[in-house]
């Protein structure tokens, strides 16, 4: 497994809480809180595609952007919180995240070959996945028409991160083999929650065309997300998950402000 060293991250991950603070608009709504979840679980495939890769530099690249809008999520997140519970849950996600900070273990740009520095590179593999559990336990969002969708997005990431990280964890066989066993219940369930979105969004127009065309490349990918071996294809799920949460978002944003977009009467 490649060994990451300390470096750019650390600019990228200390953003969050350097922000100028911003005056509370609206509380916290339940899309803002799954995006955050989703650059969440890219940060952490991207710190496993690094590894699986063999230091290709295109996913220190990634990995680096992940952060940055993770960075920002978190900032939009602190922007809206207006309650104490939401100031709460934004803070404890904050102190978390700038733990991560204080042991990011990302080379420098040209620098992956460089020495190990001191800190914990396991944070950028743990900490992304144990701050989606404080997101999921608050119950204060404010609930939109799609919400399904991007709860959707983030799952699908969740999913990614999880398929690289078994095959980077192939040199702790028990520890890989456990979470295989929770993973594959998690693909078919991933199916059904898909069909269901599907059908909540049926006559949404570009949304619906967007979940049929993810619905065929997830249809494509499903069986290649159960492969661990000699066999594993982790460019091909990172390739096409990355291609379906990128349009599943652009789609839903589509949708939004057309929703918000106002509507203008004929001339008096």
């Amino acid at each position: 497994m490649r060994t990451l060293s300390r470096g750019a991250l650390a600019v990228v991950l200390s953003i969050t809480g350097l922000a100028a603070p911003m005056a509370a608009s609206a509380a916290l709504s339940r899309a803002q809180l799954e995006d955050l979840e989703h650059h969440l679980w890219q940060v952490r495939t991207d710190y496993h595609m690094y590894s699986v890769m063999d230091g290709n530099d295109t996913y220190r690249v990634a990995l680096t952007e992940a952060a940055q809008q993770a960075a920002e999520a978190l900032d939009e997140l602190r922007a809206a919180s207006e309650s104490d519970a939401e100031r709460a849950l934004v803070a404890d996600l904050t102190d978390q995240w700038q733990r991560m900070a204080a042991d990011q273990a990302l080379p420098a740009p040209g620098d992956a070959e460089a020495e190990a520095a001191p800190g914990d590179p396991r944070r950028l593999d743990d900490l992304p996945a144990e701050m989606p559990a404080g997101i999921d336990d608050f119950e204060g969002a404010a609930d939109g028409d799609h919400d399904d969708v991007h709860g959707l997005i983030s799952e699908l990431q969740r999913l990614t991160s999880s398929y690289v990280a078994i095959i980077a964890a192939n040199d702790d066989e028990g520890q890989a083999e456990q979470d295989r066993g929770a993973f594959e219940q998690a693909v078919p369930a991933f199916s059904d929650r898909l069909k269901r979105v599907q059908a909540a969004h049926r006559g949404d127009g570009n949304l619906n065309r967007t979940l049929e065309q993810a619905a065929l490349k997830w249809g494509f990918i499903r069986s290649s997300m159960l492969k661990f071996g000699d066999d594993a294809v982790p460019f091909l799920v990172y390739r096409y998950t990355s291609q379906m949460t990128g349009s599943l978002q652009q789609a839903v944003d589509l949708a939004t402000s057309e929703v918000a977009k106002p509507t203008i009467g004929p001339p008096e």
